[in-house]
């Protein structure tokens, strides 16, 4: 903490200047090495989920999760937990599926300094959390947050990106970019986002509960590899007005 300071105000929620920096700093939170008490505000991903949530089928995505309690902006919600994989084994499980198989393996990658590039997989098909029923949206009311407590290995934090109504479904960019759409629009068309959500940024690649797997750009988003290869491209049904109208996904994240 020295080393970083604070990255939650005392509502433990996350500081403005963790979300919006250009180069966000790490996320360390308190741990067994500190003398501090179990009530420090830098301990919030560590006391798990306080907002209750719920899974649900939808018409088009399968199952989606959604909170049943309002949502301040920056409050921690849920991790996406699972199996951490090797690079090969996270490109072996992408590149088994076919097409109408659900794809959980979300790929984290984390620029440090120049051109150092940590990449983690996480897949909790087999062995995970609530977080696994999370959809994508383009227009998304969550931001992941690589968040590191007594390890060097992150757990994949996901965060209000902005105020948000009890009953609205959760959902987060795959592609972890920052989204040009307006949520208040989609909730007016019943959406159900709401809110004054715009978006948020992180890096990252994925596959939810029903979709695929992602890189950083999208138009951009959607690598040019899957492009030549479109039977893996899978449609976006988040019904946002900023729409792509596929989910993210680049195999370059799982070459091997």
């Amino acid at each position: 903490m020295k080393q970083y300071g604070h990255s939650y105000d005392a509502k433990g929620s996350l500081l403005d200047v963790v979300v919006t920096s250009a180069f966000q700093r790490p996320i360390v939170e308190c741990n067994r090495s500190c003398s501090c008490t179990p009530l420090c505000r830098n301990r919030v991903v560590q006391k798990g989920i306080r907002f209750r949530l719920q899974v649900f089928r939808t018409r088009r995505k399968g199952f989606a999760l959604r909170t049943l309690d309002a949502v301040p902006k920056n409050a921690f919600v849920c991790e996406y937990a699972g199996e951490v994989l090797t690079v090969a084994e996270a490109g072996r499980r992408v590149n088994a599926q076919t097409a109408a198989d659900a794809n959980y393996v979300l790929a984290v990658r984390e620029h440090v300094g120049g051109e150092s590039v940590t990449t983690t997989y996480v897949d909790p098909a087999r062995v995970g959390n609530v977080g696994r029923f999370l959809n994508h949206s383009c227009c998304p009311n969550l931001v992941m947050m690589p968040v590191r407590v007594n390890t060097a290995v992150p757990r994949l934090a996901l965060f209000a990106a902005c105020s948000i109504r009890a009953g609205d479904e959760l959902c987060y960019d795959y592609a972890g970019v920052r989204s040009q759409g307006s949520a208040d629009e989609d909730a007016a068309r019943g959406e159900g986002h709401g809110g004054d959500c715009q978006g948020a940024s992180w890096t990252m690649g994925q596959g939810g509960d029903c979709h695929g797997a992602a890189s950083v750009r999208q138009q951009e988003f959607i690598s040019e590899s899957a492009f030549g290869d479109r039977e893996r491209l899978k449609p976006c049904y988040c019904g946002a007005t900023c729409c792509q109208k596929y989910l993210p996904f680049d195999a370059c994240l799982f070459d091997v």
